[in-house]
């Protein structure tokens, strides 16, 4: 049997190796690991665990972005990150509502850690819209981003999640 990604098939082959039944059911060993090991012997009832290398999984996750934001129309972008997003309220902090950069907090401004995304970037993170980094935050450090809300049942619902971050051109 040959397992990959929770599907499992019963195959039938005359190859000696992994992975020569690997290459003739058509997985790349340069992007899928298996266990047994490719130079194992081929025996009756041998079971095939594949997974996929970590850099294969990010070269695809890479391409499901790409596709993702051609068909969503998302603007020309330089850099896409994954990042880790909170939500805060232009009251939050310091009470001020002005932001790192001296604007005011409203929908659409984001902070960020500038030396992960400079301030004065223009951003766009689907399900959020387009944004400014503009203000910063002392636990915003490396791929976390806080979203301004509008009101406190909107920040409360958002919560906390992964969320894509589009730095445009």
């Amino acid at each position: 049997t040959i397992s990959f990604w929770g599907d499992t098939q019963e195959v039938m082959t005359s190859s000696r190796t992994v992975g020569d039944v690997m290459a003739e059911y058509g997985y790349n060993m340069n992007e899928i690991d298996a266990a047994p090991g490719v130079d194992a012997p081929v025996t009756e009832h041998l079971a095939i665990m594949l997974t996929e290398k970590p850099e294969a999984a990010e070269a695809r996750r890479a391409r499901e972005r790409e596709a993702e934001r051609v068909s969503r129309g998302i603007p020309r972008y330089r850099a896409a990150y994954t990042m880790h997003a909170s939500a805060y309220l232009p009251s939050d902090g310091g009470g001020s509502g002005i932001t790192a950069s001296g604007i005011p907090a409203r929908r659409g401004v984001v902070a960020v850690d500038p030396n992960v995304i400079p301030l004065g970037s223009r951003l766009y993170i689907p399900g959020y819209g387009e944004a400014i980094a503009a203000d910063t935050g002392g636990a915003i450090v490396g791929q976390k981003i806080d979203l301004c809300m509008e009101s406190y049942d909107e920040a409360i619902q958002f919560g906390r999640r992964n969320v894509e971050v589009y730095v445009l051109e």
